[in-house]
């Protein structure tokens, strides 16, 4: 449950596993405990019984939160209302069992303590973990009862996200803007679930950056810090140290893997090493407990697709696309060359989607598809509208760019926004390609 709900979205840009949530959502709705002081819960594992961890325990916080992250997910993706009608009074039995679990919405320390799983020495409490994965699951639960039409229920799960972010507030948000609990992994979850008030964002993604940097510029994270540290710090005002920790060969990373002989996603990132075997970069892994197809860890794709690559949903189930690549400044990355190019197609809920982009000398090339049916909004990194051109280059040798977007010349293209570095078009479907400088 925790690794499927931690995948998701990013599974949903791999392949089209509409068929398969669908499917096996149903294995949790059948999974959920009945009776006794925890039902309502889901467990970690689903189908069920399958299951290992303390004697009598069958959830744990992030794990359990999956029978409602997941449908939110599908229904995000694929717009299709009948899972999240089919599932919603199961899912009000689990906010309800998680309410009388935590009455005082301080986040509890119960069951399977799984945490942030395989974390690299930096340890976050549970109970921190858990206040941050209920308000998650509420904000969610909010959504979802809105796209339902249950605006009454709606309101109670958006007072109780409410109420959860000023508990978080007042036990772990420090005078100064940081986090009390000192580690990348709370950091990360602080912003991800919205938990931090907007005026002191900033600060608790310096505290996370800081942390990187202190440890070498290399991550610390586990399954739940991981998910999200790429695309917290690049919605923070840190994408570059995104980028690098995207690109590097350093225990523990992606690349660090793939330099031990990896060719699929590992459970622990030291799950092989050339130097200790299967005893990991420690020397001291319990090689029985070790998978080496473990696709946790690869959600960092979903920042690959969404941030980097650029390709976003506006609307439920890709009606309205946003296109945004993110490149990262030229020389950022003291350790490696930058990222010069991306290439993203995703064959989406409405068609294909693509988003190919690269440098050029002073400015950048966009290669863009947008489906039938649907309008996108296409930001291009350039310093003002005269600056962006839609078409082949045209002259001797290729030479000059195609027609400038500001002039209005350019069918399907429409100006709606210029400045902060970047020029905002609404487009209609079809295959562009934008230069900007």
């Amino acid at each position: 449950m925790g690794d499927a709900q931690i995948y998701a979205r990013t599974a949903t840009f791999n392949a089209d596993v509409a068929g398969f949530f669908t499917k096996w959502i149903e294995d949790v709705r059948e999974a959920q405990r009945q009776d006794g002081v925890d039902a309502g819960a889901y467990p970690d594992y689903a189908p069920y019984p399958f299951a290992h961890g303390k004697p009598g325990a069958t959830f744990g916080t992030a794990w359990t939160d999956a029978g409602v992250i997941c449908p939110w997910t599908m229904a995000t993706v694929y717009g299709d209302r009948r899972l999240v009608e089919r599932h919603w009074e199961s899912m009000t039995r689990f906010m309800d069992w998680r309410a009388r679990l935590d009455p005082q919405l301080e986040g509890v320390a119960a069951g399977n303590e799984w945490g942030d799983w395989l974390n690299v020495d930096e340890t976050t409490p549970t109970a921190f973990i858990d206040l941050c994965e209920h308000a998650q699951s509420a904000r969610m639960m909010t959504q979802m009862a809105f796209m339902l039409g249950r605006g009454d229920e709606g309101a109670v799960y958006s007072r109780r996200f409410e109420d959860l972010a000023a508990s978080f507030r007042r036990n772990y948000l420090r005078a100064d803007g940081m986090v009390a609990v000192d580690t990348q992994t709370a950091c990360v979850l602080a912003l991800e679930m919205g938990l931090v008030p907007d005026e002191k964002t900033a600060a608790v993604a310096q505290q996370l950056a800081g942390r990187i940097e202190k440890n070498g510029f290399r991550m610390a994270t586990g399954f739940l810090g991981t998910k999200a540290i790429l695309p917290v710090l690049s919605a923070h005002g840190h994408h570059d140290l995104a980028c690098r920790l995207f690109q590097s060969r350093e225990f523990p990373s992606w690349g660090y893997e793939v330099e031990q002989g990896a060719t699929s996603v590992w459970e622990r990132w030291d799950s092989f090493t050339r130097e200790h075997g299967f005893e990991g970069a420690t020397g001291k892994n319990n090689a029985a407990m070790n998978s080496f197809s473990h696709y946790a860890f690869g959600a960092a794709m979903e920042w690959g697709f969404r941030t980097l690559a650029g390709i976003d949903t506006i609307d439920a189930a890709f009606a309205r696309i946003r296109i945004r690549p993110r490149p990262p400044t030229p020389g950022s990355n003291p350790q490696r060359a930058v990222i010069e190019w991306v290439k993203a197609d995703y064959d989406g809920p409405r068609g294909p989607i693509q988003s190919h982009w690269r440098r050029l000398d002073g400015g950048i090339e966009m290669r863009v598809r947008i489906p039938a049916n649907t309008t996108a909004m296409v930001h291009v990194p350039a310093r003002d509208a005269a600056r962006v051109t839609e078409g082949e280059p045209t002259g001797a040798g290729g030479l000059r760019d195609g027609l400038p977007v500001a002039a209005g010349d350019v069918p399907g293209v429409k100006v709606v926004e210029a400045g902060a570095g970047e020029v905002i078009l609404e487009v209609g479907s079809g295959e562009y390609r934008f230069v900007g400088r």
